[in-house]
């Protein structure tokens, strides 16, 4: 069983990394290399960003999330990446880590937008007021 961080809240300046960023710090902290977001959660995914942030320090997290992003649309555009392909296997000797760290940041940013969808839906009434013919004329929107 894997020890349990306390969840710090991400900082504002990391809050809004891009995901393959959020990956790089999971890979950099004490996740153990066969998670799954199910089992973890969220607090404990955030955690470990949080410890891979502090390891590695935002822009080299961020640095190399960009790195995997443009690594990941090399392979998509079926370039030749062979110093890519070094580079990755520097970066990120472990395949299953890797691969691990990127399905739980997806799933990170799935659970928190579906949140915001949500929090959002509240703040906006639907069905929309249904009004009258008369109250939208009295409104100005259509000739009485």
């Amino acid at each position: 069983m894997h020890a349990t961080l306390s969840a710090p809240q991400l900082s504002p300046a990391s809050a809004p990394l891009s995901g393959t960023a959020r990956a790089v710090a999971l890979y950099a902290s004490d996740m153990p290399d066969h998670s799954r977001f199910s089992a973890a959660g969220e607090a404990q995914t955030e955690a470990w960003i949080a410890q891979g942030i502090e390891r590695l320090g935002l822009e080299q997290v961020q640095a190399d999330g960009e790195f995997l992003r443009s690594f990941h649309l090399s392979l998509m555009r079926l370039e030749d990446g062979t110093a890519d392909h070094r580079a990755f296997r520097r970066r990120f000797p472990s395949k299953r880590r890797i691969s691990s760290a990127e399905d739980m940041a997806a799933m990170l940013i799935w659970v928190q937008s579906e949140r915001a969808d949500a929090q959002r839906a509240k703040a906006v009434p639907f069905p929309y007021a249904v009004r009258s013919s008369e109250e939208l004329a009295a409104e100005g929107w259509m000739a009485a």
